[in-house]
């Protein structure tokens, strides 16, 4: 007899589960959660009871919704003044950039704020190493690291000459999960004075 009642009490339990999941599951809101605090563990030899309380959830009506079309504008990205498009996408192509910035070893400069001549050694050792070599942007501080286009690439191949330097890098920034990157298509040493044309 104990037998039935534990196994009808199990099948209720599943069937109010599957109910409160069901309502939950139309309703589309976030359900509200009740915990009730523990009791205290029944003495040997008495008989205990277990009330299941289903937790009324009030399901929204179903509205109909029409997706709107993508227009041009939105799917390609909008274009800036300064040239750069700006990614609808959360993360992505940000665009073709050219930055002012010092050649750093990412690792040391994120850990230690490490950078400049007096670190150029390390910075190259690390860099030999296998450590991908970044750009410190002056005017915002922000790290743009080195990626290339094809994998097994080195990316500090033309960079490591720089390392300490403040340099002029052009190339396609991107940017991903708070993280940017940048593939330079050129760099050269930073001049403060115009290149005559």
């Amino acid at each position: 007899m104990k037998t039935r009642k534990a196994l009808v009490a199990l099948v209720l339990a599943a069937f109010s589960l599957s109910i409160a999941a069901a309502a939950f599951a139309q309703s589309g809101t976030s359900g509200t959660v009740q915990v009730t605090p523990a009791k205290p563990a029944p003495k040997k030899g008495s008989v205990t009871t277990t009330t299941i309380k289903p937790v009324a959830v009030s399901p929204k009506p179903a509205t109909a919704t029409t997706a709107k079309p993508a227009t041009a504008k939105a799917a390609t990205g909008e274009k800036k003044a300064t040239g750069e498009k700006k990614s609808e996408a959360p993360g992505g192509v940000v665009g073709a950039r050219t930055i002012v910035g010092e050649v750093v070893d990412p690792g040391c400069w994120i850990v230690n704020g490490s950078k400049g001549a007096s670190h150029k050694e390390c910075a190259i050792a690390c860099a030999k190493a296998g450590q991908v070599l970044g750009i410190l942007e002056n005017k915002t501080q922000k790290l743009y690291i080195l990626a290339t286009d094809k994998p097994g690439e080195d990316p500090n191949k033309g960079l490591i000459d720089y390392v300490g330097q403040i340099v002029t890098a052009k190339g396609r920034v991107y940017s991903r999960g708070g993280a940017t990157g940048i593939k330079i298509t050129s760099v050269e040493p930073y001049s403060a004075m115009p290149a005559a044309q």
